[in-house]
């Protein structure tokens, strides 16, 4: 089970920079990086109301809303947030040092957050395998946005 979500998770992970790429594209003949993460935004949103229909949506689920804390509502605007960053970022740095920098900086606060048990997940403390694996993806994102040879 646990080698079938690696390969699914990094099957999500292929899709980033096509993501990204597509997003700067659109955002790019629609000449506005809002509009162009506005409406990526949208479509997603429409694609996940289309699948909860087909799943069967649990309308009496939606009246729970009142009773979500509002800060868990922030994950929206970091969603809103990597998208719209992601269209700044990708024709200043290129695919490849955009993506990069953004795992990076993922892999470091998901260390911190697991480190830490933090928003309440399990602990998973750091030791010295983990150290190196982050040191390595900060001496692979340097490689990776280095110019020249």
């Amino acid at each position: 089970m646990l080698l079938f979500l690696i390969i699914a998770a990094v099957f999500v992970g292929l899709m980033m920079p096509v993501q990204a790429g597509l997003n700067a594209e659109l955002t790019r003949l629609l000449n506005h990086p809002l509009i162009g993460a506005f409406i990526s935004l949208l479509t997603g949103s429409i694609a996940l109301f289309f699948i909860m229909l087909l799943q069967g949506f649990p309308l009496q689920e939606i009246k729970r809303i009142g009773e979500v804390p509002p800060v868990l509502f922030l994950g929206g605007i970091l969603s809103a947030l990597f998208v719209s960053s992601a269209i700044f970022f990708i024709p200043k740095m290129g695919a490849t040092s955009m993506i990069a920098a953004l795992i990076t900086g993922q892999l470091l606060m998901s260390v911190i957050i697991d480190h830490y048990g933090l928003l309440g997940l399990n602990a998973y403390p750091m030791n010295f395998t983990r150290s190196l694996g982050v040191f390595l993806l900060f001496a692979g994102l340097f490689l990776v946005v280095k110019k020249g040879a």
